[in-house]
């Protein structure tokens, strides 16, 4: 075994990455907006959060992990600065406070609407839900004892169901309901949308309450909201005739109807959609709701049939492939970090990371979105990411030299040259 002082790297396909970061303006738009640090010596704020991110995407799951990339010396000459040491990101991250958050996000806030502008959507499916993370240490802030008996922050997601993107996120403290903060969470997530692009909001019954549907309805979104099975909505339920139940769509066994219903304090009586499947011998049955198990939705659209609505909100389960990705392969498992700022902009950053290989293969078309075979982080990383190469200086320009019998190098090839032919959206 020998040593070498050429530049070698194991991540040649990172070049998709910047590629997609320059498209959507990540590094304009947190120069623009940012300003963190106190002194102008050292790092940015636009090449911290471009090296973290960066790193986070090739799979650094901890600052710590940092170590390696930081020792990576041919993607240094890529980038044009070193990536800052574990050390380094983690007293930069506990700088921020409630107003550098802020400017983050509208950063982020910029490009995400480049990214749909670029993507050119003119609809987008919106999915929100919540989850925990839960921590090993009851010291660090926000962290609260849950149902589940353990300790854990809350934040609240929102992905998009084409490219599977995370467009919005939010740490609260562990303790918080499943639906706190969220018709302001709702307002910054619907700025992130282009005009003129139809939304379409799903959720599951966490979130259920008149004031959020209200407010869904003067923004002109489109939403499918599970419905908790109240006493007075499962009376609603088993007054329906049996003939105005219809078979489910997608081959699943159960039948779905509609009713309208207008909640106790509301005005607006909305359309109800309900499923329900029989009991099958054994199972133990509820006075309230005989031989069936029934799940509801409310929905303000009226022109989808029943079956159509009850299997596209069915379909909203995808939301939980998105956190699961967060979790296990983008470093949103643990929380390591003491203060609650320092974990709320290192789930930003996570989310970051997770778009840019999301955006990666919807403008490089390299998947179909979410039920492509390569949006996958593992597979994606494989395949497209962790390429050798060799870094080499000629006539004062750096050449990136690929292996010619990678299997995978035309798509690859053909994805850059698709991201480098993009220019950059107005915001």
């Amino acid at each position: 075994m020998e040593t070498t002082e050429r530049a070698l790297t194991a991540y040649g396909g990172a070049e998709l990455l910047g590629e997609a970061a320059r498209a959507v303006g990540v590094a304009e738009e947190v120069e623009g907006c940012v300003s963190v640090k106190r002194r102008a010596r050292g790092l940015s704020e636009t090449e911290f959060v471009m090296g973290v991110t960066e790193a986070i995407a090739l799979g650094a799951r901890c600052l710590d992990d940092l170590a390696v990339a930081r020792a990576d010396v041919a993607q240094e000459e890529l980038r044009g600065f070193a990536m800052p040491a574990p050390q380094t990101a983690g007293a930069w991250l506990r700088r921020f406070t409630l107003g550098h958050l802020g400017q983050l996000n509208k950063a982020l806030e910029a490009v995400q609407r480049r990214a749909f502008l670029l993507a050119g959507v003119g609809e987008v499916t919106l999915d929100f839900d919540s989850t925990y993370l839960f921590s090993r240490s009851t010291r660090r802030q926000g962290v609260d004892r849950t149902y589940k008996k353990g300790y854990a922050l809350h934040p609240l997601l929102c992905f998009e169901a084409s490219s599977g993107a995370a467009v919005h996120a939010r740490l609260r403290r562990g303790k918080a309901g499943p639906s706190t903060g969220m018709r302001t969470f709702l307002a910054e997530t619907l700025r992130r949308v282009p005009d003129g692009v139809a939304v379409r909001a799903r959720l599951d019954s966490g979130f259920y309450g008149g004031p959020l549907l209200a407010r869904m309805e003067r923004a002109g979104v489109s939403y499918l909201c599970g419905v908790p099975l109240t006493p007075r909505i499962t009376e609603a339920v088993r007054g329906i005739d049996d003939g105005f139940w219809a078979t489910c769509l997608d081959n699943d066994e159960g039948e779905v109807a509609e009713f309208g219903y207008r909640l106790r304090d509301g005005k607006v009586f909305r359309r109800y959609i309900v499923k329900r499947i029989e009991i099958e011998p054994g199972e133990q049955a509820t006075l309230e709701e005989g031989g069936f198990r029934y799940w509801v939705l409310v929905t303000n659209d009226h022109r989808a049939t029943a079956a159509e609505l009850e299997s596209e909100h069915r379909h909203k389960a995808q939301v939980e492939a998105g956190m699961r990705e967060l979790k296990s392969n983008y470093g949103l498992g643990t929380i390591r970090r003491h203060g609650f700022m320092a974990n709320w902009t290192w789930l930003l950053l996570v989310c970051l990371a997770h778009n840019l290989c999301c955006w990666t293969q919807q403008l490089g078309r390299l998947a179909g979105g979410r039920h492509g075979a390569d949006l996958r982080a593992k597979r994606f990383r494989y395949r497209y990411l962790v390429v050798p190469a060799l870094v080499v200086r000629s006539a004062r320009r750096l050449t990136l030299r690929l292996p010619r019998r990678w299997p995978h190098l035309d798509r690859l090839l053909a994805a850059l040259e698709r991201l480098k032919r993009l220019t950059l959206a107005p915001a």
